[in-house]
Order: C-alpha cells, then sequence, then structure tokens
C-alpha cells in the first residue's frame, strides 16, 4: 500500500484489536487496523471445514459475558450492527456413564431441581452460592475485570470496606489460597455435582488443581447459565466490529502484516509492512498480539532492556490446549440419558465423561505431561438454537477436548498424524453417549488440532488458546509481569491491548476496554463511552 499516516495504529484485527480501534474512531481519532490474515476477528473465525453450508467455528464458540461486557452496548453491535445472539434456556449438561444426567437451565429453580436428584444439599448451596455471587457479579466484574488491574492488596482492602467478608459466606479473600476443587470438596458433596462443576471452570480456561483459582470460582458460577450462541457463527461479532469501526471512520487493512514497529527517539512512531510501505501514528501505536511477535519481532530483541526482555521470556502460556472435531451431521443426537431427564438433548454444550473431580486431576497431571489423555470431550450442537449454521434438515456439531500441544511422544508435528484416529475416539465416546449417532449421521468431520492451531493462529503460541496461562501468579497486575501490566509499555507510546494482559483472552473485550482508558488518561482523549 501507499504510505500513510493515522492517529493510531493497532497491530491485529482480532476482536480486542478492533474493538479498541472502533472506540478511538468514534472519539475522533483517525485510526488504521493492520492485520496479517485474509479476515477480521482473530479467533472469531467461522468456516466452512466440512462441507458447504456447514458453518463451523473454529476457535471461539462459548461466549459467555453477553449482557456483562460494556463493548457490546457502548458500540451498538446489537441495536445498530446486526449481532444477534441466542441464550440457549438449557444452557449445559453432564452425562454419565449409569444412565443419568445433570442439566444447567437459566431458570435456576430447573438447575436446582437437577442437582436436587443427587444431592438436596448441593442444590441448597448451588443456589446460595450462585445467588450470593450474582449479587455482587457486576459490581465485581467491572473493578475487577473491566479496570486497569489493582493488587491483591487492594482488593482485599476493597472487599474489607464494601463489607463482603462479613455479608458473605462463598466470597473471601482467603480463597486465594485454595484450589477449585477445595472450594468444591468444602461446599459440595456429591462427586457428580462437583465433577459438572469443574467442567464448567475448565471450559473456561481455570484448572480446577491450580493453586489460588478458587478466588475467581464463585463468581465464574455467578454466570454458568450466560453462556451465548452467536447467530450466524462467531464471525458475525467480528463483522459488527468491522461494521462499527467502519462507521466511525476506521480502516482495516487485511493481508498487511506488520515488518516492524518504527522507533525514534525512544517512541513508537508507525509500523512497516511487510510489503515495505511505512504508516505513521501520531499519537499511539497499539499491538493486540502476543508479547513474542510484539517484541522480539516487531521490536527487536536487541532493543528490549534486560528486565523487559526477561519478562517476555518468563511470561507462562497454557499448559494444554485444545483438539477439536468439527461435524457435518443428519441428526441431532439422543441421548441415554434422556430416559431419566428428557431435557439432556435440548443441552447446547455436554460433558461427556468426567463424573469426578479425580478424572478432572488425573488429566490435569496427564495433560501438563504431554500425554495423550483418554477422551472425554464436550459436544455442542449449535444448531440446536442457530438453524442457520447448516442447511435444512442438517446440524453442524462440535467435540472439543483438553489436549497438550507438545505430545510426549513425538512432539507437536506427531499430530499430523494421530489426529484422525484420535478424532475417531472421540466421536466414538460421544455415540456411546448418544446410541442414535450412527456411521450416517455424519456426513463428514475434520479434526483441528493444538498444532493446527499454532500454524492458523500465530498469536496464540504453542497452542495457548486464552493468550497466557491463568494463575494467580500471572493475574492482575502481575499479568503479564510489572513492566508491561499497565497496558504501557517503556517504548513511548506503544500499547499493549492483546489478551496477554489482565484479565485474559477468551472473548472478554477487557484488555481492549482497559488498554482504551490508560491511552485516554495519557492522550487527554474524552470518554465519550460510560
Amino acid at each position: 500500500m501507499s504510505d500513510a499516516t493515522f492517529d493510531a495504529v493497532i497491530i491485529g484485527a482480532g476482536h480486542n484489536g478492533m474493538a479498541l480501534a472502533a472506540y478511538l474512531a468514534k472519539a475522533g481519532s483517525s485510526v488504521g487496523v493492520f492485520e496479517k490474515r485474509a479476515e477480521e476477528g482473530g479467533g472469531l473465525c467461522t468456516e466452512e471445514l466440512t462441507r458447504p453450508g456447514f458453518l463451523h467455528n473454529v476457535h471461539a464458540n462459548y461466549h459467555t459475558l453477553v449482557g456483562i461486557c460494556p463493548v457490546y452496548d457502548d458500540l451498538e453491535l446489537s441495536t445498530r450492527h446486526g449481532l444477534r445472539y441466542m441464550q440457549p434456556p438449557v444452557q449445559m449438561a453432564s452425562v454419565f456413564d449409569d444412565g443419568t444426567a445433570l442439566v444447567v437451565h437459566t431458570d435456576l429453580d430447573k438447575t436446582c431441581a437437577s442437582i436436587a436428584r443427587f444431592s438436596r444439599k448441593d442444590a441448597d448451596t448451588f443456589r446460595a452460592v450462585y445467588e450470593e455471587a450474582r449479587g455482587y457479579r457486576d459490581l465485581i466484574l467491572r473493578t475487577l475485570m473491566y479496570s486497569p488491574p489493582v493488587s491483591m492488596k487492594e482488593i482485599t482492602k476493597a472487599l474489607v470496606t464494601w463489607g463482603v467478608e462479613e455479608k458473605s459466606k462463598f466470597l473471601s479473600v482467603h480463597l486465594r489460597h485454595q484450589t477449585i476443587n477445595e472450594f468444591l470438596d468444602r461446599h459440595f458433596e456429591n462427586e457428580k455435582v462437583k465433577a459438572h462443576l469443574a467442567f464448567h471452570a475448565a471450559l473456561a480456561g481455570y484448572a480446577t488443581d491450580r493453586r489460588g483459582l478458587a478466588v475467581s470460582f464463585p463468581l465464574l458460577l455467578s454466570k454458568i447459565d450466560n453462556w451465548h450462541v452467536c447467530i450466524g457463527g462467531s464471525h458475525a461479532l467480528a463483522h459488527s466490529l468491522w461494521e462499527a469501526l467502519a462507521q466511525a471512520g476506521g480502516r482495516v487493512f487485511l493481508k498487511h502484516g506488520v515488518e516492524r514497529i518504527l522507533i525514534e527517539n525512544g517512541k513508537a512512531v508507525g509500523v512497516r509492512l511487510e510489503d515495505g510501505s511505512e504508516v505513521r501514528a501520531r499519537h499511539l501505536v497499539a499491538s493486540s498480539i502476543s508479547l513474542e511477535q510484539t517484541f522480539y519481532r516487531l521490536v527487536g530483541r536487541e532493543k528490549l532492556s534486560a528486565p523487559l526482555a526477561a519478562e517476555v521470556a518468563e511470561f507462562p502460556h497454557m499448559d494444554w490446549s485444545f483438539f477439536s472435531v468439527h461435524l457435518a451431521m443428519t441428526k441431532l443426537p439422543e441421548y441415554r440419558a434422556a430416559s431419566f431427564d428428557p431435557d439432556v438433548s435440548k443441552a447446547w454444550v455436554v460433558n461427556l465423561g468426567y463424573a469426578s473431580p479425580q478424572q478432572f486431576n488425573q488429566d490435569w497431571k496427564d495433560v501438563r505431561a504431554g500425554k495423550l489423555l483418554d477422551p472425554r470431550p464436550n459436544a455442542a450442537v449449535n444448531s440446536l438454537y442457530d438453524p442457520t449454521d447448516a442447511p435444512d434438515g442438517c446440524y453442524t456439531g462440535l467435540l472439543r477436548q483438553m489436549a497438550p500441544y507438545d505430545l510426549a511422544k513425538g512432539g507437536p508435528q506427531a499430530w499430523d498424524n494421530i489426529a484422525r484416529e484420535y478424532g475417531q475416539r472421540c466421536i466414538d465416546v460421544w455415540r456411546a453417549a448418544a446410541p442414535n449417532l450412527t456411521d450416517d449421521s455424519f456426513l463428514e468431520w475434520a479434526t483441528y488440532t493444538p498444532l493446527d492451531i499454532a500454524r492458523r493462529m500465530p498469536n496464540m503460541v504453542h497452542a495457548d488458546w486464552i493468550g497466557g496461562l491463568i494463575d494467580l501468579g500471572n493475574m492482575l497486575d502481575h499479568r503479564p509481569g510489572p513492566i508491561l501490566s499497565d497496558y504501557r509499555t517503556p517504548i513511548g507510546n506503544l500499547y499493549m491491548c492483546g489478551a496477554t494482559q489482565h484479565p485474559h483472552g477468551f472473548v472478554t473485550f477487557a484488555p481492549a476496554y482497559n488498554a482504551l482508558e490508560m491511552i485516554a488518561q495519557d492522550k487527554k482523549i474524552e470518554r465519550w463511552w460510560k
């Protein structure tokens, strides 16, 4: 492209980069977003992986902060830009080998009734945790997630100020010393109930054996019924972001990869693209891509101070990823457990196999050791609630299985040799739970391995699907480290706004929203948003 100049240059057109760009454009800045890939959205990609007309969400499938995250309303994504969601009334389920099932509904009474079939005490406890955490949810999420990070010490003071410790039975700063497993063992008695709640945490990236993560668990439970299907596929969210940005005057340049961040007198002044052209930035450059790409490749290792180089090198990535099977189907699953609870066949997301926390504990150990797990996938059929994602009379299915990126036997490259066989094993588990899924139920299916993630999405380093390990030592003002935790960098006018920043990846928009706050402070941008 020809050389150009913008007030703000954004590197990467994932949902964080696009959201930040749209806010800045609506504030009156000229904004250019530069993306190496041929489509905007990053992990919000929807593709016809199997057959024409079957829309598969390759990465992001579960959107859990709709109605909570301020970005949706601020950018009018639904009211002006065509974004549509469906909140399934039957959210998720766990089916067990003995033919029983636990089902989560948007109706709390129905959820508690399902839990009570396993334990009346656990049903009462779940209601108490849910209602208590729900009462604090919006306050705490806006304070902790949609605000620049504060220290655990400051959070402790705030909880004391709010009187949470005195008023709450379940929310406590002492949870920072506990695992989710310990929280479950302390408050719940039935192993299947514990397994289902652990399943919910794992899908959000929270390992149940990692010390300190219990501090977030009550809040996770408060949104266990807030999972949404993006109508038309997750890429519809990316398109609505593009439309919001375009209508505000911003521009997105696809297949325009950045080769270098231009630095003069210690400040970022623009970027050089892979075609050799230069784009100048009057006020700022913001990177929504990984630390490694930003600082090693675009800035250059030789320009980093020793402390900054160490912070990038020591940043911990997720120690597990996902293996997926995408299926074009002619039938909906009819679960054996439907004889126990008919609603299980209406559940959007289904846990196939985890019946106790102990099974999770062993799988955490094995996946970190690079072992291929015996499949216990989760299954989702978006077509139950989005009829647009498959041809008439057909359905789009998804199986997701925890998996290592670096296999102990053969390393990452071994995925190319074992993917099809492992995919079949995952399908066999699904068929055992839903025997009506005979061979003719599947028109075609395709695998998507951790190696595929790393190849297709270089921003997801080592198939790190959430932008960095979720761990107490990598949260709040420790993420990604003390130098970069406030979204600013030691290089003037260069900001970080991607998943490596507080709070983490997933479709939260929080890294972009919080980076915006720092940019607005530094650049004296008038806040038009709430």
